[in-house]
């Protein structure tokens, strides 16, 4: 999914209902583990938002936000200081 595929009122719906929402997973000095990549997943099975909060400096969290978004194929909605919302559909259930 690409960033541009979202349009105007899905993002705004999504940013106003990211900022309530509290951060679900924390991205500490280690950076990527298999742990926050399992917690960021188990997220998505059950919801469309995923908040993360990074604690690394600017350049190293847009690496961070764009590898997590090439794994999970997600979605980056609004970046607000050192805390990311992405986005990922959820998958239709049958």
């Amino acid at each position: 999914m690409e960033p541009y595929s979202l349009s105007g009122k899905l993002r705004r719906v999504l940013k106003s209902r990211a900022k309530t929402r509290p951060v679900d997973v924390r991205v500490g000095k280690k950076g990527l583990t298999d742990n926050v990549m399992t917690e960021l997943r188990k997220v998505f099975e059950k919801e469309d938002l995923a908040k993360v909060a990074f604690t690394q400096d600017r350049e190293t969290r847009t690496n961070l936000l764009a590898e997590i978004e090439d794994k999970l194929v997600a979605v980056s909605i609004a970046v607000t200081g050192k805390t990311a919302t992405l986005y990922k559909p959820l998958p239709s259930r049958k």
